[in-house]
C-alpha cells in the first residue's frame, strides 16, 4: 500500500507541475477535446474518469486530465488559493488513506490523523499538528479544538481553535465535505504526562478566544507595564481598502512565567482611532472578558470591526490612521493562590499606537 501511495503522490505532483507550467506561460494554445476513458488501478480496484462529464484535453499528443477530478477520485483533495497582489495562485494537493485519520468528534464533522504532539515548559511553544479531513461542513459559529486528557479522562488543557497550517488557506468553516488539509495549533504549557489521550470536538465560538504565543507576536509600542496582565493590539495586516470592514484585534496577555491568572471582574477595552493629525475619529469598545489567562504568554483575544466611519457615521477618507488601546483595570487571583483577590492595573502598551493605512 505504501508503494501505491508513493506512486499516486508522485503522479499527482507530476500533474500539478504540468498544470502550473501551462498556467505560468500564459500563451494561447489550441487543444482537442478527446473522447477517452482514463482508467487507473489502485489497491486492486479500478477507477475511471469519463469524458462524458470530465473534459480530457489533447495537446500535441499529450493528454491533460483535470487535476481536481483525478485527485477526488483517488480519495484526495485539491485546495486552490487565489493570487494576492503579486503572489501567484497556489494549489495544494492532499492525499491520505482514511486509515490515517481516525480521531473524530462525536458529531461526525471532522477526522484527525498523523498527529504529532510536542509538550513544552521552557522556550518552545506547545504544538499539536497533523491532518484534518472534513466529513461535514463545519458551522460558521463553531470552532474545532483538541483536548488533552490524562489517563483518568481529566482534561489537562484545551488547544487553540484549529486553523490551516498554511496562512493563505481559508478558515475551516469554508472547507467543503471531503477536503483535507494540514493544521497546526497550540495548547497551554504543561509537563508531558506519562500517558494521555486526545479528544477532538466542536465548540461554540466565543467573543474572546485562547491563543498561545510569544510576546513578539503582539504589536506594541512603549513597552509592557501591566504585569502580569497586559492588553495590546494584535495586527497582521495594517493595509486595507477604502470601504472594507477593518478588523482590529485586542489581546489580553499573561506575561507571568509562573502562574495562570483568573479574572473575577469583567473588563472591556476602548480602542481609539485618530487621523494623521491626531484628531480623534472613533472609539470602539470590546465585549467584556472574564476568566482564565494562561501563564507563559497565554493570550485571550477578541476582534472588533471598524466600518471605516467616524463617530457621526460619516465615511472616512483615504489616508493613515492611528489605533491605540486605553488603560483599564480588573480584579482576580493567581491560580495557585485563589484566596488572594488582587487588582490588576492594565496600563496600555500601545502608547504610540499602530498605524492603519486606508487606500
Amino acid at each position: 500500500m505504501d508503494i501505491i501511495k508513493k506512486f499516486i503522490l508522485g503522479l499527482i505532483c507530476g500533474i500539478g507541475i504540468i498544470t502550473f507550467t501551462a498556467a505560468a506561460v500564459s500563451e494561447e494554445v489550441r487543444v482537442k477535446l478527446t473522447p477517452v476513458y482514463v482508467n487507473f488501478h489502485m489497491g486492486g480496484e479500478k477507477h475511471s474518469l469519463s469524458s462524458d462529464d470530465t473534459k480530457i484535453l489533447n495537446y500535441k499528443g499529450q493528454l491533460f486530465v483535470p487535476l481536481r477530478s483525478f485527485t477526488n477520485e483517488i480519495g484526495g483533495s485539491v485546495y486552490y488559493t487565489a493570487p494576492v497582489g503579486s503572489d501567484r495562485a497556489q494549489v495544494d494537493i492532499y492525499y491520505e488513506d482514511d486509515r490515517d485519520v481516525t480521531l473524530k468528534d462525536k458529531e461526525g464533522y471532522v477526522r484527525l490523523g498523523n498527529l504529532g504532539v510536542k509538550f513544552a515548559l521552557n522556550d518552545d511553544i506547545p504544538v499539536i499538528e497533523g491532518s484534518i479531513k472534513i466529513d461535514k461542513t463545519i458551522p460558521k459559529d463553531k470552532d474545532v479544538v483538541i483536548s488533552i486528557l490524562d489517563s483518568k479522562g481529566k482534561t489537562l488543557g484545551v488547544s487553540s481553535a484549529i486553523e490551516p497550517y498554511q496562512p493563505s488557506h481559508a478558515p475551516l468553516s469554508q472547507l467543503k465535505q471531503g477536503d483535507m488539509i494540514n493544521f497546526r495549533t497550540n495548547f497551554p504549557y504543561m509537563e508531558a504526562p506519562k500517558s494521555y489521550s486526545l479528544k477532538v470536538e466542536l465548540v461554540k465560538k466565543t467573543d474572546w478566544f485562547y491563543v498561545q504565543g510569544d510576546v513578539v507576536a503582539v504589536w506594541g509600542a512603549g513597552g509592557f507595564y501591566g504585569f502580569p496582565l497586559n492588553p495590546a493590539i494584535y495586527g497582521t495586516n495594517t493595509h486595507h481598502k477604502l470601504g472594507d470592514p477593518t478588523p482590529i484585534s485586542v489581546t489580553l496577555i499573561n506575561l507571568s512565567d509562573d502562574d495562570t491568572v483568573v479574572t473575577t471582574k469583567p473588563v472591556s477595552f476602548e480602542v481609539e482611532i485618530s487621523d494623521s493629525t491626531g484628531k480623534l475619529i472613533r472609539t470602539l469598545t470590546t465585549k467584556p472578558f472574564m476568566g482564565e489567562v494562561q501563564w507563559k504568554k497565554g493570550m485571550m483575544r477578541t476582534t472588533i470591526v471598524w466600518d471605516q466611519k467616524d463617530s457621526s457615521g460619516k465615511k472616512i477618507a483615504k489616508g493613515e490612521y492611528n489605533v491605540k488601546i486605553l488603560s483599564n483595570e480588573t480584579e482576580g487571583y493567581m491560580k495557585s493562590n485563589p484566596d488572594n483577590i488582587v487588582k490588576f492595573g492594565l496600563e496600555h502598551s500601545m502608547q504610540a499606537g499602530i498605524p492603519i493605512y486606508i487606500a
